[in-house]
């Protein structure tokens, strides 16, 4: 028993991370953060850390005495408090809550921006604004954006160095928006004012031309995450790929390849080339020629028999050349072609071989977020590397740069980040990563030495606005230390100190980070302003941070609204001004652009805004002519000035003619026994309509008011139903039809993957299918050599092996064949199946006995009983109710706990 419990115990720890030695990392959790996300630390020194989670909150970790804030002192269960919740979110597949970032200007609005799905046809970014640590005021800043409800969602989202807000979206799961197409934001960047409008530079804008004004670049399969080199202000796109995960440095216009190119982008026609990849769920290996290995002055050349597709940087084993002294591990140097790379041999002499191969490291098959390390806690050769870590294989990657900036080493640097979802710099100048099953990573160095520590090495700041950096100590002082902080000679004047410059730390409080805001003053040039601040202490090494302007000097055009409804022979209003003074006058032209020519431009359509009434809302009239129809007309209003972002309002008159109802909704007309039957009629009708049901069966209604039908049908018939819709104005709508109801069907199980004898391996297999039921299906089982290894419950398909896609591990399977199934059950519990034969290893097919290579495989058990093979029942499914154990990350480990102590037991009661 002494056993059993420690193993329930392990089985309920944490999951530790590896780190580095000279590393240290503290695990935090909390239910709260089930489902992350993303994350983001508010950029106003305050320590607090904001959360999305795919459901629909966004949640907020707070600092206390320089560490987060957890329930008891020293502890690592986490205090957490709600910022915001998002009440209408769609969490299906790779849709919810997936994106966050905070205005560059936080400091004085106060404002976060999040990336949600609403609808299986919508996604939207949001703005709230941060009052004493709750988002209020929700302002939609872009609506209408796509997705299919499904995956390739996108949600990489953040702010570039021109202060313009960038976010990114995939291909929808079935390749929209793809290669030439630039009409649909769906695997693109994009690129927005912080209102939400098209910026006018943007390189596809072409007016009132079919292209989505808001594109910057283009060709991204599954873009999830995205982040701003500090030091450059070069935006950094990761993209999960069908073959190869890439990580690109975007450009305008710049163009991914999609699936088309990965990892082998033409050279032409804007394409790019990743400057970080590494093979999906594997290796690449490349064969050497014969004589593919000349070492001159410490630099060796090799050439592969065909194109090898390695990046600078990467990591390679030369294995199997035939002067050994070639072979190892190495960096590639350089690519002079497409069959050549070169490594840096230093140190041994001169000489010439081949054969052999070269062969790349596994890193995972799903790259998710990344950021530069940006502070001063680490030691100094991490300054700027870029880490990120990869969701299916847990691991954790640093990259190096060299001095033109491009990768100099490319190496796993982590293991065990289970769940892989994001990565921060927080306040305290420790690195930070958290899981989609909310563990909170917190990594720094063991023994870091005394030394100041900085956080935001490199911030920007808004002209007019403000930006912080954070100052603390590396470890206790043995007495109370002063820290200055000061403008170095040189450098804009306009950037200066706002507020405390000088602080003291003590054995106390030295690991409490303080807080330095800066202000960019306003000036009329477009030019960015620089200045350094030097942070010094005495006996210390002085830290330098450079801060960089966001010019930010153009006036934008404010709408008072973006729809205006105009009654039938009236007018209505709104108001345009401008942002900030502009230079000199500036003429707005207001004229339809498209629509419904009842609706026009009565009064405003030219407007004069100058240096001194900037601020002062204008006023522009609509009107909507009378006319003979009763349907209400659409237009779009253009409004423009030169130089500025144009800016739509869409007009909608409406007419005030009575309108005679007219369905406009289709029937169901098929029902199931015993499952609910619902019909919403719609109708437009001017007044409101009033729904009745002149043929029906026994028991079904309808909702005058709203027109919604409802019947639960007891017996396989059909029957008649018509519907009549009134509002006094003639004629009346009616509508007939006839609803087939049948006997609840079994379900149908369609498996995708594996396939009949496909070769499975590693830990990140494919094992998925879906359901397919006249009522609908609750859960999915899937077996393997007859023992259930999982359950996904959902109602929607896909159903997944672990719950999302390449979570099978198959390493625990013995070479030869294996049997798999895949059984779904409906609302009813009507079960179907469908099973295939899978292979493991290179070798024979033939079906593996059970239990293979254990040691009582297959044989009767010492006390006489049965062998111990052949299929067991299956367990029970965790009920909704009780303790619960399957609404935390511990409770897959629970469950497994439970079903070793039922093997255990089994055992015991057969011997």
């Amino acid at each position: 028993m002494r056993q059993l419990l420690t193993l329930l115990l392990l089985l309920a720890a944490p999951v530790w991370a590896a780190v580095p030695s000279g590393f240290a990392e503290t695990v935090y959790t909390s239910n709260d953060l089930i489902q992350a996300t993303g994350m983001a630390w508010a950029p106003d020194g305050s320590g607090r850390l904001f959360v999305t989670i795919k459901s629909g909150d966004v949640r907020v970790v707070s600092m206390s005495n320089g560490l987060p804030r957890t329930t008891t002192p020293g502890g690592t269960t986490l205090v957490t408090s709600l910022f915001a919740r998002e009440l209408v979110v769609e969490t299906n597949s790779e849709c919810g809550v997936i994106g966050i970032a905070v205005d560059p200007n936080y400091t004085v609005n106060r404002y976060v921006y999040i990336f949600v799905t609403v609808s299986e046809t919508e996604q939207q970014i949001v703005r709230y604004t941060d009052l004493d640590g709750v988002g209020t005021a929700r302002t939609v800043i872009v609506s209408g954006l796509p997705t299919k409800g499904q995956n390739h969602d996108g949600g990489a989202l953040g702010f570039g160095p021109d202060g313009k807000l960038y976010f990114a979206i995939g291909d929808l799961g079935n390749g929209t928006g793809v290669d030439a197409d630039l009409t649909s934001l769906a695997a693109k960047v994009s690129r927005v004012n912080r209102d939400g409008s098209p910026v006018n530079d943007n390189p596809f804008n072409d007016g009132v031309g079919p292209n989505n004004e808001r594109i910057w670049a283009r060709g991204f399969r599954n873009p999830f995450t995205l982040t701003f080199q500090p030091s450059t202000g070069l935006l950094w796109l990761n993209v999960v790929g069908t073959n190869y995960e890439q990580t690109f440095v975007v450009k305008s216009a710049a163009h991914g390849g999609y699936n088309d190119y990965e990892n082998n982008q033409p050279a032409t026609n804007n394409y790019i080339t990743p400057v970080i990849k590494y093979r999906t769920g594997g290796i690449d290996e490349r064969t050497l020629t014969a004589s593919g290995a000349v070492r001159s002055g410490g630099v060796t050349t090799f050439t592969t028999t065909g194109t090898h597709g390695f990046r600078k940087g990467e990591k390679l084993t030369l294995a199997g050349v035939t002067d050994t002294s070639f072979n190892g591990d190495f960096y590639v140097a350089s690519t002079p072609s497409g069959t050549t790379f070169t490594v840096a041999q230093v140190g041994l002499a001169d000489a010439s071989s081949g054969g052999g191969s070269a062969k790349t490291q596994r890193l995972g098959g799903c790259m998710n977020g990344g950021v530069f390390y940006d502070a001063t806690l680490f030691p100094p050769e991490y300054r700027g590397n870029y880490f990120f870590g990869d969701y299916v294989d847990a691991t954790f990657m640093r990259a190096t740069l060299a001095a033109d900036n491009t990768m100099a080493t490319v190496d796993s640097w982590g293991t065990s980040f289970t769940s892989y979802i994001d990565a921060a710099v927080g306040p305290d100048g420790a690195l930070y990563t958290i899981g989609f099953q909310g563990r909170l990573r917190r990594i720094v160095p063991a023994n870091p030495g005394q030394r100041l520590v900085v956080s935001g090495l490199y911030p920007r700041v808004v002209e007019g606005g403000q930006a912080t950096f954070t100052v603390r100590l590396a470890q206790a002082p043995t007495s109370p230390m002063v820290v200055d902080v000061y403008r170095a000679p040189g450098g804009s004047s306009d950037l200066r100190i706002s507020g405390r410059a000088t602080f003291t730390f003590t054995p106390d409080d030295w690991s409490v980070p303080r807080v330095v805001t800066l202000e960019a003053l306003e000036d009329a040039d477009a030019v960015q302003d620089t200045a350094t601040f030097t942070v010094s202490s005495s006996g210390l090494t002085s830290e330098s941070v450079l801060a960089t302007t966001i010019e930010d000097n153009s006036a934008q055009l404010v709408l008072s609204s973006s729809n205006v409804n105009v009654p039938e022979g009236g007018t209505a209003t709104f108001t345009v001004a401008l942002s900030r003074a502009p230079a000199s006058n500036v003429t707005v032209n207001v004229a339809r652009a498209s629509g419904d020519a009842d609706l026009t431009v009565q009064a405003g359509a030219t407007l004069t805004l100058t240096p001194t009434d900037w601020n002062t809302p204008q006023t522009v009239t609509l009107a909507a002519a009378a006319d003979a129809d009763n349907a209400d007309g659409v237009a779009t209003i253009a409004v423009s000035a030169t130089g500025l972002d144009s800016r739509t309002v869409t007009a909608t008159e409406v007419d005030k003619d009575d309108l005679a109802p007219d369905i406009t909704s289709t029937a169901l007309t098929r029902a199931v026994v015993g499952n609910p039957y619902r019909y919403d009629v719609d109708a437009r009708a001017r007044p409101a309509a009033q729904y009745s049901l002149t043929t029906s069966p026994p028991g079904m209604s309808i909702d005058a008011a709203t027109g919604l039908i409802t019947w639960t049908p007891t017996t396989a018939v059909t029957v008649d139903v018509a519907v009549r819709v009134t509002n006094g104005v003639a004629p009346d709508a009616t509508q007939t039809f006839s609803v087939t109801v049948t006997q609840d069907e079994p379900p149908v199980a369609k498996l995708t993957h594996p396939t009949q004898e496909e070769r499975v391996s590693g830990a990140s297999a494919e094992f998925y299918g879906d359901c397919e039921d006249d009522v609908g299906c609750t859960h999915a089982e899937f077996y393997v050599d007859g023992e259930r290894r999982y359950v996904d419950e959902r109602t929607d398909n896909h159903f997944h092996f672990g719950g999302e896609h390449n979570r099978w591990d198959t390493t625990d399977l013995a070479p030869g064949g294996h049997l798999v199934r895949f059984v779904v059950v409906d609302t009813r519990g009507n079960r179907a199946e469908a099973e295939v034969k899978v292979c493991v290893g290179t070798g024979d097919c033939t079906l593996v006995p059970p239990d293979a290579g254990t040691p009582d495989a297959g044989t009767p058990d010492a006390g006489g009983g049965v062998p111990d093979a052949g299929e067991e029942p299956p367990l029970p499914l965790p009920s909704g109710g009780g303790c619960g154990c399957g609404a935390a990350p511990m409770g897959a480990l629970a469950w497994g706990a439970l079903a070793v102590l039922a093997l255990v037991r089994r055992r015991r009661q057969l011997r």
